[in-house]
């Protein structure tokens, strides 16, 4: 599979975090609290890098797409899932583009396909800009308005991002007394979920670098 930039920074700062972060493997399990602290702060940085990962990639797929109209009226797949996921509003032609008595002439947003176009952008520029996780819901409002077919979602990696985005909140809106004592983290099992959803990622960085071409 070829492998976009964004990809492979996003490889690296995992590959970074996991130097700068995890202890070495304890085969008995046993860490002390520093490393343990240490773990939970790689959980919720790579969590950060991959989230960032996820709205670059589709910021970009959306602004290209946008780029291609503007400059060539290009239409591509994702522009139609942009409009198709916009939650705008898909009106009917009016009767008319003259005012009848007592009436406004027709908003532009109704009637021209520019204008509703810049709409559909600027709502899922919002939709990422306000995205704040990496679990189910978040994935599919970042990768189906840029036209990434639900049948290509793995259901196994939406799975894994769910269980990660709670394993996130769970350390980031609770006291470490807390955490530690219900669920201790384990460096090899963050290790591993990270790895895990990286490769899962590589497919749909695929699935992305397809829609561009």
């Amino acid at each position: 599979m070829s492998r976009s930039a964004r990809f492979i920074t996003l490889t690296k700062e995992l590959n970074r975090l996991k130097k700068q972060f995890l202890p070495k493997i304890n085969p008995t399990g046993i860490y002390s609290d520093r490393q343990l602290a240490l773990t939970v702060a790689y959980r919720v940085l790579a969590h950060a890098e991959i989230e960032a990962y996820l709205e670059d990639r589709v910021k970009k797929s959306a602004i290209d797409a946008k780029k291609d109209w503007d400059n060539q009226c290009k239409t591509s797949r994702t522009l139609l899932s942009l409009l198709a996921f916009s939650g705008e509003m898909m009106d009917v032609p009016p009767d008319t583009l003259s005012p009848v008595r007592g009436s406004k002439l027709v908003a532009p947003e109704r009637i021209k396909i520019n204008k509703k176009i810049d709409s559909a952008i600027n709502c899922f520029i919002r939709t990422i800009n306000q995205n704040h996780g990496v679990k189910e819901a978040n994935i599919l409002s970042l990768l189906l308005p840029i036209g990434i077919d639900s049948d290509d979602l793995d259901s196994a990696l939406l799975a894994d991002l769910n269980t990660f985005g709670e394993q996130r909140g769970l350390v980031a809106h609770s006291s470490a007394t807390s955490y530690r004592t219900i669920q201790p983290p384990d460096p090899a099992d963050e290790l591993n979920r990270v790895q895990q959803i990286t490769q899962g990622l590589l497919q749909i960085d695929e699935l992305i670098n397809v829609l561009i071409k």
